[in-house]
């Protein structure tokens, strides 16, 4: 069984992730729509194109930091070595998720530009997925820390 000291370190480190995957959700499922929804054609791609990056990047960064927490803080740790390498694993895919979607803006933005609908139809798609992708893994995650979190593991690999 784990310290008090470890729960109370899990316990920040699914509220961080929490808070994330919700202000994710939020900027992808409520501000995108409402902003194409909303404005006018322009307006919308000039909002857009400064809000995605800056959704991509923070999503990095977090779960860059989020990533770097499980593996530092896994040979620490009273739960199993191998669950560990799994929370650290997934960690490492949402934030890989993100940063491969960071990528792909410019060219999407290019398409766009260029009047390409078919390329920047699949592009979108492919971006839209790697999103998805991330925060399911992230949820994932979550679901498993919060399974963990009283103490699922009482014993030592």
């Amino acid at each position: 069984m784990y310290d008090l000291t470890e729960a109370y370190l899990m316990t920040a480190y699914i509220c961080a992730l929490a808070a994330l995957l919700g202000a994710l959700l939020f900027g992808g499922g409520a501000l995108a729509p409402l902003a194409v929804r909303v404005l006018d054609e322009p307006a919308a791609a000039r909002l857009l194109r400064a809000y995605w990056p800056r959704y991509y990047k923070t999503a990095i960064a977090i779960g860059g930091v989020l990533t770097l927490i499980v593996f530092a803080t896994s040979p620490l740790s009273a739960l199993p070595g191998m669950f560990c390498l799994l929370l650290g694993a997934l960690a490492a895919l949402m934030t890989t998720c993100f940063f491969i979607a960071l990528q792909l803006i410019p060219a999407i933005n290019a398409a766009r530009d260029a009047g390409d609908t078919t390329r920047f139809d699949r592009l979108h798609r492919v971006d839209v997925a790697l999103t998805g992708v991330g925060l399911l893994t992230g949820a994932v995650l979550l679901a498993l820390l919060v399974y963990v979190l009283p103490g699922q593991f009482t014993y030592t690999v």
